[in-house]
């Protein structure tokens, strides 16, 4: 526990760090491009994501599982992952081409064929960024993985505020800025990855293939899910609105989805330490420990944001984007649903379970996309915004349901606090206390 934990405290202090450098990233885009600039940029970024998401087959959770099994040499993996890496841009590409000739009209109007094309570059970089980080994190080599995206973001946000405020550049300069830091990381992650395995073979190891592919399809239809769950209302703000509903929009995503920092920390942890554990009365209890904490400081986090919402909003993004305020506290108790969400679903994939959280991702991005095609020309963002909430409420049903008759927890272990986490909160604070005392006296 006392590794894990370590674990998490490096990983949430780099969420938190990627926290205030993504909302000072956010500030400058909105304000410099304005709320339709913002919402051209919003969807140019978003559609090497979808690519991305729709053909990599779940490459990078095959490769934390196997990486946890130790079924395969590191050298062996990483030459594989590379190439699949390669192979998969290409087709990314053309899919990508595709999408613009049949649906820009129907979900990127008003955005210029040039801002989609330049976005482009984005997407071998995504990919070779999941292939290999999974690797790190498969070796649970967090402080690395950490520094890569602090690396940069940092990086990112000096070249938007050259490119944006000095050189006064537009949408482009703002996608230029996200390709240059996203291939920098890239190449970082590689070279520490080569120096771990000393080296590499770039011939293909087909057992190794099918194997990763044979598990990551299985993740790869939730993930499809997951992206669509989380992303595909914007495409449908544009398509029943304007880019400007986007830029709105954006920020209020944004802004709530800050609170999965903590989730994000505890499941980046937790599924290669499921994957690799062997003893399940250890894994019964650890995973409720996880998840009951965190949903418990994410229901804080969103209380706090409710209240300070509008006048962050103001500060932070000027008067032009008030409209933000109010869909943003409407997915706040969707958000902390998906906090307990996201800790299971890594669980059940941990266990070489990925198709049962596919199953329900079925059911809830079907309510999600028909709530939103029924609610947005009704009731502009806030109708996505409710659709999501509902959606990812009834994800967190069905992932609760499940853990429970896999693991046999009950539902008060896995949602409420227990008195031994109490103990453990008061043991923390006490410590903390007694460190800055000794500190102070220094």
């Amino acid at each position: 526990m006392g590794n894990f934990a370590k674990n998490i405290t490096i990983t949430l202090f780099t969420r938190m760090l990627l926290f205030v450098t993504g909302i000072i990233i956010s500030i400058i885009i909105a304000r410099f491009l304005g709320p339709k600039g913002k919402g051209i940029y919003s969807l140019a970024v978003l559609l090497p994501s979808l690519v991305v998401t729709l053909v990599n087959f779940g490459i990078g959770s095959g490769t934390v599982y196997y990486l946890g099994r130790r079924k395969y040499t590191l050298e062996i993996i990483f030459g594989n992952n590379l190439i699949i890496g390669l192979l998969m841009s290409i087709v990314s590409l053309l899919g990508a081409t595709l999408i613009i000739v049949f649906f820009r009209d129907l979900f990127f109007k008003s955005v210029s064929p040039i801002y989609l094309f330049i976005a482009f570059g984005l997407i071998p970089f995504f990919l070779l960024d999941r292939y290999l980080s999974t690797i790190l994190l498969g070796l649970q080599k967090f402080l690395k993985l950490n520094l890569a995206a602090i690396f940069k973001n940092l990086l990112f946000l000096c070249l938007v505020s050259i490119i944006l405020i000095w050189l006064k550049m537009d949408v482009i300069g703002a996608i230029y800025a996200h390709i240059f830091s996203s291939a920098i990381s890239v190449l970082i992650i590689y070279f520490w990855i080569y120096k771990i395995a000393g080296r590499t073979t770039y011939k293909l190891h087909k057992s190794y293939i099918k194997d990763v592919s044979l598990y990551g399809i299985k993740v790869h239809a939730g993930n499809i899910l997951a992206f669509l769950n989380y992303r595909f209302d914007m495409l449908l703000i544009n398509a029943f609105l304007n880019p400007i509903a986007v830029g709105y929009y954006s920020i209020s995503v944004g802004i709530a989805e800050k609170l999965w920092i903590i989730s994000q920390s505890a499941s980046a942890v937790l599924f290669p330490r499921v994957a690799s554990e062997k003893d399940e009365k250890r894994l019964k209890e650890f995973t409720p420990i996880i998840s009951r904490n965190i949903f418990f400081l994410t229901i804080i986090g969103a209380i706090i944001i409710f209240f300070i919402s509008r006048p962050a909003i103001l500060f932070l993004y000027s008067d032009l984007y008030l409209s933000s305020v109010k869909p943003l506290q409407i997915l706040l108790p969707g958000i902390v649903a998906l906090s307990i969400s996201r800790v299971l679903s890594h669980d059940i994939a941990g266990r070489g379970k990925p198709m049962l959280n596919t199953y329900i991702a079925v059911v809830t991005v079907s309510i999600n996309v028909s709530l939103n095609i029924l609610w947005i020309p009704k009731f502009g963002m806030n109708g996505a915004a409710l659709a999501s909430t509902i959606a990812y409420n009834v994800d967190m049903i069905g992932k609760i349901l499940l853990y429970r008759k896999i693991s046999g927890n009950s539902f008060t272990k896995i949602m409420f606090l227990q008195k031994s986490d109490f103990k453990l909160y008061k043991r923390q604070v006490f410590s903390f206390a007694k460190r800055l005392i000794s500190f102070i006296k220094k």
